[in-house]
């Protein structure tokens, strides 16, 4: 058996990326339903943990299986490259109010990764399935919002401070104030997934839901009422969690 010799440094270094890495192969990985519903608890901080674990195992494995193709291929999490823009244009959701891309199948639920390579592919395109309009009129995430680092109301292009980007039209969060109440809650914080009403996991009723937003968003508001009624985005027991037959 062949082994690489991994050296380990903390001296700072820079690499350039070579313009040949011209593709990018984007990847969410699902977090667990039932962990993220006890957030802003330890649980919830347990399926982000998994999330990035396995997201490091799926690309690190792909990344290995294209450079064993002949080509050459960088696994990146959250460094190196922007994961949401990439994914956007790889076709895998849309941009939110919260700040998170919403995938068509698992909602916000997702850790987002990706691969740079040179290896030919065939670009996949944005797509819609309502997200945006659908934002518009729901203001979940924003009100249940710990420390209030979501926006409320429409997009805008002027940021918070200097953790954002000028002159993109979207929600803007204050990743600041955010990151100060995981400090505070002594652990991370998954509220705005947890109260999406795209978190939700597949069955009749909420494909049902999914193609409403959809094709009539003149029914949003319908929608959100009904997500309301049935008590979805509330939070769930720690306890219920890790005993969850008493």
């Amino acid at each position: 058996m062949i082994f690489k010799v991994l050296i380990w440094s903390d001296k700072v270094s820079f690499w350039n990326i070579s313009e040949d890495f011209k593709y990018a192969i984007a990847v969410a990985v699902e977090m667990d339903y039932e962990a993220i519903r006890c957030s802003p608890a330890h649980p919830a901080s347990a399926a982000t943990g998994t999330g990035y674990s396995r997201m490091a195992f799926t690309t690190g494995l792909l990344a290995q299986y294209i450079r064993g193709l002949g080509y050459q291929a960088i696994p990146c999490g959250n460094d190196t490259a922007c994961s949401i823009p990439i994914a956007i244009d790889a076709g895998l959701g849309e941009i939110a109010r919260n700040g998170l891309l919403i995938t068509p199948q698992f909602g916000p639920r997702v850790r987002l990764a990706k691969i740079l390579t040179d290896l030919p592919l065939v670009p996949d395109r944005p797509i819609e399935f309502g997200v945006w309009d659908f934002c518009l009129a729901c203001e979940k995430c924003a009100k249940k919002c710990p420390s209030q680092s979501i926006m409320y109301g429409a997009p805008q292009t002027e940021p918070h401070n200097i953790s954002n980007r000028v002159g993109i039209l979207k929600w803007h969060i204050n990743a600041e104030t955010c990151l100060n109440f995981w400090a505070v809650n002594g652990t991370d914080c998954s509220n705005c997934i947890r109260t999406c009403p795209f978190n939700k996991p597949a069955g009749i009723l909420h494909d049902g839901v999914r193609w409403g937003i959809m094709h009539t968003p003149w029914l949003n508001k319908l929608f959100l009422w009904g997500d309301d009624v049935f008590g979805y985005g509330r939070k769930g027991d720690s306890v219920d969690f890790w005993m969850p037959d008493g």
